[in-house]
């Protein structure tokens, strides 16, 4: 805020006072008389009621000081600074959702030495939420010049002539929107693209939102999206500064103060909110309180609850500007996003299968900042505004169904073996966990087993997808027999992938006791999978025995006990082909193949590897013909037939490219 301006008064009203005479108090009810030259006097007025009246005291009490911390955004400030000290009319929006920092930015704008220099003692701070309509802020905007409204003069009036005769004046309109989304709105865009058409002066305003008001070309700071958070470093720095004093030090390396601040996503008002807690509880402390009670610690102990010391009271704001904009079922689209952890990738293509009509009420909330669009046009939220969100919405059992449905059909129709699918799967795989956790919890179904199968596919995502099993086999009690041991050999691959050998034995070791005690009981031709991928036939005892010492010696292969590993698949081996099984025959005849390599037998391990290949090649098992193909060009190679090991190699490499097998093509090359 500028002191009083001491210019000549170029009206003739005189500098007095900063308050209205108190006995002609008139509203002006926008009537113009346009002049001989163009110019439009806005004179003319009719008596209303007496409206508050707005002091100078009120603007400076209602200023906030610019915050002392002030960490990650010094380049948007020398932009800003940078772009009003060029010559010309420059006018710049600075946009964003609640508690990104708006207003701390404008201030340090304001505090630049270079602001300063240009614009001397006219720059002027309006805080706007005081200011309810434009009455108000014309009014507002006369106080801060200086100057009073006398007997047959508007406010409006006075300050177009002020601007008309100074020179060099910075208005920064703060807390914009609060004026902008009232009834008073085409009065406000009159108003400011007036004051901005004025070559002498320029404009700051602060608004939740992506759009600056009115026909105004706004240099919008931080892109067209608004303010971006703040990255984690500059997060780190603001967070030990806010809690300096406090009664604990905290390391910017602590990995549990990274944990809390990924929770608050970058924004400034969350992050100065916790953070004053971290004076008094150590971070431990004060991540369980998170946990627990979500935004409703991200407040200020003592103080009246407002949009700078109340991050609900913050999201709330924006929620009342739009709620009249939305649908009765606006509130779904908000619950949505907030619900998926991973947002809603592709949203133009997506979200309508999920909740139809969506897109115009999508736009609505985009301009609000509540939700803004990542990469890929994934459609987010901050993480603050979604614990609120499902503070005050929460999610139905409908709701969730409607997502299951959606994330079934997207499993089924997911491109397989292919770049483009694995891409897909990796930008839905949180919500995909999310949802078959509820699921799962919820009731028993075998559509959950299948997805997890589905999901068996991709080994990256093992980790988050075991505890799913697990909680998945807390249904066994429903399972038939052959359901059950299903499950179990999915969650042992995971484990053998892992490296947690252990743990898949001792699953290997469940399975076979669960046989034995069907054995007892004199059941047989239990219905089981083949293979770790999930092939169903009709097993006997034998097979779900070979099955076991087959994978028991694929494990301890892993472990480089060849020769235990040798007996186990031997005996597999010996178990299929008494059964008839060439599949599970041709299997471990390739493992034995293998076997014999790293023993060093070559010759021995090319013959099995050979016969390996005729068997599956008669059961058309083209992955099996592939992986024997390059067994044998290893093997080769290792013999130093390198001809003969290429010729293997590139059939391989056809292979596992026809059936879409991007790691063995690569391996071969």
């Amino acid at each position: 805020m500028g002191p009083t301006d001491n210019s000549s008064d170029q009206t003739g009203t005189g500098n007095q006072a900063n308050v209205f005479s108190g006995a002609h108090h008139n509203t002006f009810v926008g009537t113009s008389i346009t002049n001989i030259s163009g110019n439009v006097n806005y004179y003319t007025y009719l008596p209303e009621s007496k409206p508050k009246e707005i002091t100078l005291d009120d603007l400076l009490l209602n200023t906030p000081q610019a915050p002392v911390v002030f960490t990650g955004r010094s380049s948007l400030v020398e932009e800003a600074v940078n772009t009003l000290c060029e010559a010309g009319e420059f006018h710049i929006a600075i946009l964003g959702a609640g508690g990104i920092g708006k207003t701390s930015l404008a201030l340090h704008i304001m505090e630049s030495h270079l602001i300063k220099e240009k614009f001397g003692e006219k720059c002027y701070f309006i805080p706007c939420e005081i200011l309810p309509d434009a009455q108000n802020l014309t009014q507002g905007l006369v106080h801060a010049i200086g100057w009073q409204v006398t007997q047959g003069k508007t406010p409006l009036g006075i300050l177009l002539d002020y601007l008309k005769g100074c020179q060099g004046v910075l208005f920064i309109l703060d807390n914009f929107d609060t004026s902008w989304n009232s009834d008073d709105q085409a009065k406000f865009k009159n108003l400011i693209e007036k004051i901005c058409s004025f070559k002498s002066v320029s404009v700051i305003v602060t608004m939740r939102g992506t759009d600056g008001p009115g026909q105004i070309k706004w240099h919008k700071l931080g892109g067209q999206s608004g303010l971006p958070p703040l990255k984690l470093s500059a997060a780190k720095e603001a967070f030990c500064s806010f809690s300096s004093d406090g009664k604990f030090t905290i390391e910017q390396k602590d990995p549990l103060l990274e944990q809390l601040l990924s929770q608050m996503d970058g924004m400034p008002l969350a992050i100065m909110l916790i953070a004053q807690h971290a004076k008094e509880l150590p971070l431990k402390d004060l991540m369980e309180m998170w946990n627990g009670q979500k935004t409703a610690v991200l407040k200020r102990i003592g103080e009246q609850d407002d949009r700078l010391t109340s991050i609900e009271v913050s999201i709330e704001l924006t929620l009342n500007i739009i709620r009249e904009k939305l649908s009765p079922t606006g509130e779904d689209r908000l619950r949505l996003i907030a619900f998926l952890p991973s947002g809603i990738p592709d949203w133009l293509e997506n979200l309508p299968k999920v909740l139809p009509n969506a897109t115009m009420e999508v736009l609505v909330l985009k301009k609000s900042c509540l939700i803004h669009e990542a990469g890929n046009q994934t459609l987010r939220m901050l993480t603050p505004i979604v614990e609120y969100i499902m503070k005050i919405y929460g999610i139905t059992g409908q709701f969730v169904n409607q997502i299951w449905r959606f994330y079934e059909s997207f499993i089924d129709n997911l491109p397989q073996n292919s770049i483009k699918g694995d891409i897909q799967l990796g930008l839905h795989i949180a919500n995909i966990f999310k949802i078959l956790d509820i699921q799962i919890e919820k009731s028993f179904e075998k559509s959950h087993m299948n997805m997890l199968k589905r999901l068996d596919n991709y080994s990256q995502y093992f980790p988050g997808l075991m505890p799913l099993v697990e909680k998945y086999l807390r249904w066994q009690s429903q399972m038939s027999l052959g359901d059950q041991i299903e499950v179990m050999f999915l969650q042992e691959d995971m484990f053998s992938f892992m490296g947690e050998y252990e743990k898949a034995i001792a699953i290997i070791k469940d399975v076979e006791k669960l046989h034995k005690h069907q054995i007892n009981q004199e059941i047989s031709n239990l219905e089981v999978i083949t293979s770790s991928k999930g092939t169903h036939v009709n097993y006997t005892t034998e097979q779900t025995q070979a099955e076991c010492y087959k994978r028991l010696g694929q494990i301890t292969y892993y472990q480089s006990d060849y020769n235990e590993s040798q007996g186990k698949v031997q005996q597999a081996m010996n178990l299929y082909k008494k059964i008839g099984n060439m599949k599970g025959a041709a299997q471990c005849l390739q493992y034995m193949g293998e076997i014999s390599q790293m023993l060093g037998q070559y010759e021995e391990g090319k013959v099995m590897l050979e016969q390996a290949r005729k068997y599956f090649e008669e059961i058309r098992d083209r992955l099996g013909v592939a992986q024997c193909l390059q067994c044998i060009g290893n093997i080769r190679q290792m013999l130093g037939q390198f001809e003969k090991a290429r010729v293997m190699l590139e059939q391989a490499k056809r292979q596992f490219e026809e059936i879409g097998d991007r790691l063995g093509a690569a391996q071969c090359l």
